[in-house]
């Protein structure tokens, strides 16, 4: 079963019951994810491999920004090798599993999440030795699963599948370059009505991120609807001589996409 869909049913009930009075607030956290992805591994807090950023408030909780800022280079001694992002209280907690490679150069990723109530925002880096270390910011936001797309539904379509890549700013010291991917794909929560039907849009969202670099996997992520939509993935890697950026897309619904951008040294 795949990760994103496993809790649903259990939380949906948990939610229900804490709703209607029946029982306290169910820790979602303790009770469901941590026992789900992480049964009996440490979980260490110290705050010394990663850092995260998120507003206090989101100013709109349909592209709530996310920031993760590793305080090491990636080298095969020593790095991220898998980054989960968390959004507890969301009915699709599980936003996304990050694999890394070490040839980034850097962990660090940014990207916009949709957050549905007020909630805890935790992420887990997997270290190559092991080790998982957590992270963990409260969000203020409501609403970001079932507010309407902000673009044209039929528009929306229309574009889907259509990608971007751009270089942002110059060669850092350590070799590596900042990158932007960007996706077309409402990323449709199953939560979301339709402005004209009123009916509610079944679940259409991107599941799959391949990037590669001179036919190399740099980073592919497994993603679900809490991401929002049109994805940008920002992310660091190492241009080398230059070469070939590919991006290889999967969705919900089997769509195939693919497209290659070519990266000067």
């Amino acid at each position: 079963m795949k990760p994103f869909s496993k809790l649903i049913a259990a939380l949906s009930m948990c939610l229900t019951m804490s709703a209607n009075g029946q029982s306290s607030p169910i820790d979602i956290w303790e009770t469901l994810l941590r026992p789900a992805y992480f049964a009996a591994t440490e979980l260490i807090e110290s705050g010394n491999v990663i850092s995260l950023k998120t507003p206090y408030r989101a100013e709109d909780a349909t592209v709530t920004p996310l920031s993760i800022t590793a305080s090491f280079a990636q080298s095969s001694a020593r790095s991220i090798d898998k980054i989960y992002v968390f959004v507890e209280q969301n009915p699709q907690p599980l936003a996304g599993i990050f694999h890394l490679s070490a040839e980034m150069g850097r962990a660090d990723l940014a990207m916009r999440v949709r957050v549905d109530k007020y909630s805890n925002v935790r992420v887990v880096a997997v270290l190559n030795n092991g080790e998982h270390h957590l992270v963990t910011n409260f969000v203020k936001a409501q609403g970001g699963c079932s507010a309407p797309l902000a673009a044209d539904f039929a528009q929306a379509m229309q574009s889907i599948g259509k990608m971007k890549f751009r270089l942002l700013g110059d060669k850092q010291a350590d070799n590596t370059i900042l990158a932007q991917f960007m996706l077309s794909h409402p990323n449709i929560t199953g939560m979301q009505k339709d402005q004209k039907t009123q009916l509610i849009r079944p679940a259409h969202y991107v599941e799959t991120v391949k990037i590669y670099f001179n036919n190399e996997n740099i980073l592919t992520a497994n993603t679900g609807f809490s991401i929002s939509s049109d994805p940008s993935l920002r992310f660091f890697f190492k241009p080398q001589g230059g070469g070939e950026i590919r991006a290889e897309v999967v969705d919900s619904k089997g769509n195939e996409w693919q497209q290659t951008f070519m990266v000067e040294s």
